[in-house]
């Protein structure tokens, strides 16, 4: 089922509820802000003869607004947006190899490389990021959290057992497939950071304001968590983890906000086929392969799905949203999945239509039904009129997955606090 939808989106003024702390912590589960910092990864290697194409995705909620990047991308710096519109730019940075030249008197999965390759982008009304980054057929995309969503803990999961790149036990560094995973730790702060990589090992370092921080990571270091003292995003990456018949491709993810309490995660079905999930909280570091009797996965941490050629950060039941908006890439196969309360499959709307229709799937162990509709809009927004659901926005070449959670514009359901209008 494809739905094409032209429209603009407009956030009415919400009641602001009587509990100001729950009306606070709704706020800051939506992907909505004014500052975002972006980084493109290493994909495949930094010598491979093709360019990348990297792109920043922005969607405007309102009317009048003006978006500044920098440095400035093709398009130019300043831009104004209508509520609704999605806009993409062509970006050229890109971090390379990790770079020890001044540290050479210490081990190389003991310091920072550190790069700045960032780029900053600011709104006058919110907006949500996302990123894509293409090279060849390696493909993959990550949702940008805001500068003041940003958290200073996060929870680092475990390497994935990849056939040719970590199961072998000798990493060689200058080949990226054989290569190690990396962190990629980004200051937005106007002050240097203080990070710490924690656990029964421990790294430390700082991080000037607007720079990025890379490290290598293994399963055979004890590290559980990045602690800073001021908010830090944090993505979980590989620029060449082997997939299939020789080929390598790009591995990244956003890693969530460290949690200190028990979560409850559903997992789609249409991504489960050969698919692990990778698990970590403040005692446990390490991964389990999906169940088909039960499609949940319990966590005090971060859960993330892992398959060949996707690192998925799944949502957990307590984050949940009522509105998101979900991007197109242009020769690919575009798809949205939606996972949602059997009893709350009514009230659904792709765009300004209902979903009527759709191919339900049950989420066996749960309560949970998930759909999968293909997308051909520039931009697609998925709205619940009455409850809240997750929504993932995913894609597909030559049998290789990318994705990320789809940006959650609101967490309060109903039609009074949308309106989709024809533009």
């Amino acid at each position: 089922m494809t739905r094409t939808s032209g429209l603009v989106f407009l956030l009415l003024a919400a009641q602001i509820p009587a509990d100001l702390f729950s009306f606070t912590a709704s706020q800051t589960l939506t992907s909505t802000g004014k500052e975002f910092i972006v980084v493109f990864p290493e994909n495949i290697a930094y010598y491979h003869p093709s360019s990348p194409e990297n792109k920043i995705w922005i969607t405007a909620l309102h009317n009048d607004t003006v978006i500044t990047i920098s440095p400035p991308p093709a398009e130019g710096s300043y831009q104004n947006l209508k509520a609704g519109e999605t806009k993409s730019f062509k970006m050229t940075q890109e971090l390379g190899k990790l770079d020890f030249n001044n540290y050479v008197n210490s081990a190389p999965f003991e310091v920072f490389s550190i790069s700045d390759k960032t780029i900053n982008i600011t709104s006058s009304k919110d907006v949500v990021v996302q990123a894509i980054s293409i090279k060849k057929r390696s493909v993959q995309s990550a949702l940008v959290i805001p500068a003041d969503k940003l958290s200073m803990k996060y929870f680092l999961p475990p390497v994935p057992e990849i056939e040719g790149t970590t199961d072998q036990g000798v990493l060689v560094v200058n080949v990226t497939e054989r290569g190690p995973f990396r962190l990629i730790i980004i200051n937005p702060s106007k002050d240097t950071v203080k990070v710490a990589i924690k656990g029964g090992d421990e790294i430390s370092g700082d991080i000037k304001s607007g720079k990025v921080a890379q490290i290598w990571v293994t399963n055979t270091l004890t590290f559980q968590f990045v602690e800073a003292d001021k908010p830090v995003a944090v993505f979980f990456s590989h620029p060449c983890a082997t997939q299939f018949e020789c080929t390598c491709g790009l591995l990244h993810a956003m890693l969530p906000p460290a949690k200190n309490r028990t979560m409850k995660f559903p997992v789609p079905p249409v991504l489960a086929e050969q698919a692990s999930i990778l698990l970590s909280d403040q005692h446990f570091r390490g991964y389990e392969s999906f169940k088909s009797y039960s499609a949940v996965v319990q966590s005090a941490g971060t859960a993330i799905l892992y398959q060949p050629s996707l690192l998925l950060t799944l949502i957990p039941e307590e984050e949940f949203g009522s509105c998101f908006v979900v991007p197109f890439i242009e020769n690919k196969k575009n798809f949205l999945i939606i996972v949602v309360h059997k009893e709350h499959k009514d009230g659904i709307h792709v765009g300004k239509f209902p979903l009527n229709n759709a191919d339900w799937q049950e989420l066996k162990g749960t309560d949970y039904v998930s759909t999968n509709l293909s997308t051909s809009s520039p931009n697609t927004f998925v709205w619940h009129n009455s409850s809240t659901m997750a929504v993932y926005f995913v894609g597909n070449e030559n049998n290789t997955w990318f994705g990320n959670p789809a940006p959650v514009v609101s967490v309060t359901p109903g039609k009074e606090a949308h309106s989709v209008l024809n533009s």
